[in-house]
Formats: structure tokens, C-alpha cells, sequence
């Protein structure tokens, strides 16, 4: 019984002495338990060697004690909260509480646009000073330098195409638009589409001067992005200083030409 009572004792100033090295975290040794043990052996001590290590082990524990009060200090000092005490407090709380807590917690990242005095002023003066509709109309409507329409004269006169090759032109492009409008109409993109950006620019500029010469007329399909393009039965006047423009660029003919090879 003595050499029990000893290796008790023994085993107790170890685990004290590994606290005390920091090999050990304090709150695995059961301080409550060794006190009750060593609580009912002292009575049974009668060895001065006995009495002496129950009192190491006493102060050991007590030095334990002191340890686990520091870590606790420690780590309120630090505002630190044990990850299995805050999944605990979860589960216990309420929905109603859980959205109180997350409504005191969240802090959106918001971002305001707004106009500055400066800003608001400049915006002021350019309107202020703009000319009026009708003036920028009629400055659209000029061309502007390098823009505008070449007449059938001025093409003429610079030897690019006679009066006669353009009418023949013109004449087969009605042609072939009355061969291929058999339905009362033909998608316009469809119509002016060829194998060359080169030849399908010079098809849109000879189908403009169909419809305004009263050759063929265009009906607008916004939905489509498209236009429908019939022959008349015979020319139409309309006067020969109107032309349709179509703008036409190389991204867009080959999304129209890469739509009609999968069509």
C-alpha cells in the first residue's frame, strides 16, 4: 500500500512539474480530482519522506491552479472566445437573436456616385451654350468637310463610271433583286451580301441608288436588325438627290455573312 501511495504521489509532482515546463496544458490535469485523492491519503501518511512529497504535489497543484488563472487572464485580456463555446452559444440562440446579432455586425461596403457643384455647373454652361436642334440638324444634314454624296455627274466626270455602264449596272441589280424578291420581298443584308467586303459596299452603293431612282423600296425592320428590300413593278420617281444611307462595316458584314452561312 505504501509504494501506491508513493507512485501517486510521484505521478502527481510529474504532471505538475510537465505543467510548470509548459509541456503540458494545465486544464488536463483533473486539479479537483488529485486534491480529493490526495485529501484521503494524508491520514494514511505516517513516512516523513510520504509527508514530504504529498506537500510537493499540493504546491504542484497549486502552481497548476495558478497557471490555468493566468491563461484565463491571458486570453480575456485578448478578447478571446473558444471556438466550441461560440458554435454552443449558436445553437442555443433563436433565429430572432441570431438576426439581431448579425444586423449589429454587418457593415456593407456602400459606394455614393454623385454629381459635385463643379460638375453640375459645367453640365449647365454646355447646354446653355449648345446651338439649337435645328441649327445641328442643318450642319448634319451639310456633310461637313469630306462628307456627302458623290452625283452620277461627279463620278462621271472623274472617269470612274459613265452614265451608260452605271444604268446598265443599275438595270441588272433590278434584275436579279425581281429574280430573287420572288416572295414580294428579300432581307436586305441577304440581297447586298457577297464572298468581299470590297463587292458587297459596292452592291449597298448601286441598291441606294435603286430605291432612290423608285427601283426598289425598303421596308425597316428594327426587331431584326434588318431591312426588307422588293422591286417596284416599274421606277418610281422620287427625285434624284435622295439617296438611302446604310452604314456598313467590315466587323458587321462578316457577323452578317458568318449568320447566313449558318442560316
Amino acid at each position: 500500500m505504501r509504494r501506491e501511495r508513493k507512485e501517486l504521489l510521484l505521478r502527481v509532482i510529474d504532471l505538475c512539474e510537465s505543467v510548470r515546463k509548459h509541456e503540458l496544458d494545465p486544464f488536463e490535469v483533473q486539479v479537483g480530482d488529485f486534491l480529493r485523492r490526495l485529501r484521503e491519503l494524508l491520514p494514511r501518511l505516517r513516512d516523513l519522506q510520504d509527508l514530504y512529497l504529498d506537500l510537493r504535489a499540493l504546491v504542484g497543484l497549486a502552481e497548476v491552479v495558478l497557471q490555468q488563472g493566468e491563461w484565463i487572464k491571458h486570453r480575456s485580456s485578448l478578447l478571446y472566445l473558444d471556438p466550441l463555446l461560440i458554435s454552443l452559444k449558436v445553437q442555443v440562440m433563436s433565429p430572432r437573436d441570431l438576426a439581431e446579432v448579425l444586423a449589429k455586425a454587418w457593415h456593407p461596403t456602400v459606394e455614393l456616385e454623385a454629381l459635385s457643384p463643379p460638375a453640375l455647373s459645367e453640365a449647365k454652361e454646355y447646354w446653355t451654350n449648345l446651338p439649337p436642334l435645328e441649327e445641328r440638324r442643318r450642319e448634319l444634314e451639310g456633310g461637313g468637310e469630306g462628307g456627302g454624296e458623290l452625283p452620277l455627274e461627279e463620278l462621271s466626270r472623274m472617269g470612274i463610271v459613265s452614265r451608260e455602264e452605271f444604268h446598265r449596272l443599275l438595270t441588272e441589280l433590278w434584275d436579279e433583286l425581281k429574280r430573287r424578291a420572288r416572295d414580294g420581298g428579300i432581307s436586305y443584308w441577304k440581297f447586298i451580301s457577297a464572298p468581299t467586303f470590297e463587292e458587297t459596299v459596292r452592291k449597298a452603293w448601286l441598291v441606294s441608288f435603286l430605291v432612290s431612282y423608285g427601283y426598289a423600296g425598303m421596308e425597316l425592320k428594327p426587331l431584326e436588325d434588318d431591312m426588307l428590300l422588293f422591286p417596284c413593278s416599274s421606277p418610281q420617281r422620287r427625285g434624284e438627290g435622295m439617296s438611302v444611307p446604310v452604314s456598313i462595316s467590315r466587323e458587321k458584314w462578316r457577323r452578317k455573312r458568318g449568320g447566313e452561312r449558318r442560316g
